[in-house]
């Protein structure tokens, strides 16, 4: 990993954190590391991207590859955090630029394996299934945290294609794989009561998640190509007090940078 990051504010609640940032409040001060792209004005993006938004999406990473990284792999190798749970599908367009075979390994509350509703539109809750469908390079997916419940919903088929696991099974090691992994945290993952995301949750520990992450990071057997993180809260979410969960997730990312350091 070479320790650069990309931030892609598409709701606006990065603005009101401080983890990227290059000052005495963030654990990262490296001049240059830091990419902010923000995406407000990209319309259709919402839980759902439709094809136009998509394509700007995909100019604008382009862009800036030509200017903040040596190429698209050094874009890739790095860690991406792409707002809340509603744009994970942002998983699915960085997956794409990969030009070699990879696995999967996904941190997630929802197996995010849904048909889409009409056309063939990229969701938040249907890219893994579409990354199977579409991804000429993906060999195997493996889907930690999921509920039970959501999984015994999907079509019978499509998950034979993913191996998933509850937090028992990893309680010995995360699942072995003979490709490099790429790695995508959706926070929704760990317990309401330490990390507030706009969806429902898991009963994960955040810092076992932290844990997984390092250990994946820093595993001498698995070579890791790039993450993304997701989960932030949203700025309007009603029930909660926004400005500690904000301060709780900007404390996450911030850990989350700390490995990679």
């Amino acid at each position: 990993m070479n320790g650069k990051i990309t931030v892609f504010n598409f709701s606006g609640v990065y603005e009101q954190e401080s983890f990227y940032r290059g000052d005495k409040s963030s654990c990262f001060c490296v001049p240059g590391a830091v990419s902010l792209l923000d995406m407000k004005d990209v319309p259709g993006t919402n839980c759902m991207c439709d094809d136009s938004a998509v394509l700007e999406i995909k100019d604008r990473i382009n862009a800036l590859c030509g200017e903040a990284f040596a190429d698209a792999d050094d874009f890739l190798n790095g860690v991406h955090f792409i707002d809340s749970g509603n744009y994970h599908y942002m998983s699915y367009i960085l997956l794409s630029m990969i030009k070699e075979p990879f696995s999967l390994v996904v941190f997630d509350h929802h197996p995010d394996m849904q048909p889409p509703r009409f056309g063939d539109i990229l969701s938040c809750g249907g890219w893994v299934l579409k990354v199977l469908q579409d991804n000429p390079n993906v060999r195997d997916v493996h889907v930690i945290g999921a509920d039970e419940k959501l999984i015994s919903e999907l079509d019978e088929e499509d998950k034979k294609r993913v191996s998933f696991y509850t937090l028992d099974d990893i309680k010995t090691g995360l699942p072995k794989t003979e490709y490099p992994v790429y790695l995508s945290v959706d926070k929704d993952v760990v317990r309401r009561d330490e990390l507030i995301t706009n969806w429902d949750q898991g009963e994960m520990e955040a810092e076992d998640l932290i844990s997984r992450v390092k250990e994946l990071a820093n595993a001498p057997d698995r070579r890791l190509i790039g993450i993304d993180i997701c989960g932030e809260c949203a700025l309007d979410q009603e029930g909660i007090d926004v400005g500690a969960a904000i301060a709780g997730n900007d404390e996450f990312n911030a850990k989350v940078l700390e490995l990679f350091k």
